[in-house]
């Protein structure tokens, strides 16, 4: 094969490697900001659980207020309706202790309904705390792997853009540059023809190109896309077996058979 040819052929080999690792090692802090912003939802879950408790005993402090302020209005109306000199300023008073009753009754019930609802968002906080530490520890585990990944692929890199360098340093400036050239444009610059046709493009080669691609021996490029041919013997496809047909009998032939059989039998 061609010395220029072999080397462009592992070169792109390399050069797609060195593509796709450093697209895996430029994602990764993207995926590390996204395990960190799922981690920040559950850490806001635990603190809304955390509001509404505290909303809630802020909401039970209020009513438990209002309770001893109605009822010191009460012990209040009370003391007043054993100084008052009429019916009116009586019943008066007393409504205003029935009044005050009720709302405490009032504030008793949204009380218990507070405690009630307490008892829902402390139990959703605790779930929310235990979410957040397995989270937490699946987080810290995904960044760590992350981080191994990133190294292992950095590592991988520096191998390969040295590999990368010994290749291209091989190939004359003409093919490198004409690869170069068609790597910017088409993201592939060796293609494979196979059944004289580019393999990546498809347009039918013509048979003079086609002997000389077949040889491996000379760059050889794609009228089309400007790909770099190459052919592999393997994937040639094997010529049909051939179908031998029986020639027909002439009559004279078959004549002369009946004679010859004649006589060869014996006389009865």
């Amino acid at each position: 094969m061609n010395a220029d040819l072999e080397k462009l052929i592992e070169l792109e080999k390399v050069d797609r490697e060195i593509a796709r690792l450093s697209e895996e090692v430029a994602a990764l802090p993207k995926r590390v900001a996204a395990i960190e912003a799922h981690l920040a939802d559950d850490k806001a879950a635990v603190e809304r659980a955390k509001g509404a408790i505290k909303a809630n005993e802020a909401a039970r402090r209020k009513l438990e207020a209002d309770i001893q302020e109605f009822q010191q209005k009460i012990v209040k109306y009370r003391g007043q309706s054993s100084s008052v000199k009429t019916n009116d300023e009586y019943r008066a008073l007393m409504h205003e202790v029935e009044f005050s009753e009720k709302q405490i009754s009032g504030c008793e019930d949204k009380i218990l309904e507070l405690m009630i609802a307490l008892e829902n968002d402390e139990k959703a906080l605790r779930s929310a705390e235990a979410g957040l530490k397995e989270e937490i520890a699946a987080v810290e585990k995904e960044k760590t792997e992350a981080r191994t990944r990133t190294a292992e692929d950095e590592k991988l890199l520096a191998g390969l853009n040295e590999q990368r360098a010994a290749l291209r340093s091989g190939v004359t400036e003409s093919s490198l540059a004409h690869y170069d050239r068609v790597m910017r444009q088409r993201k592939s610059a060796i293609a494979e023809a196979r059944d004289q046709k580019c393999m990546a493009c498809f347009v039918m080669i013509r048979p003079q190109n086609w002997q000389e691609i077949r040889s491996n021996q000379q760059i050889v490029t794609c009228s089309s896309c400007g790909r770099i041919l190459f052919f592999d013997p393997a994937h040639e496809t094997p010529p049909e077996p051939s179908k031998r047909k029986a020639k027909p009998r002439s009559a004279e032939s078959e004549a002369e058979n009946e004679t010859q059989a004649a006589e060869t039998t014996p006389a009865q």
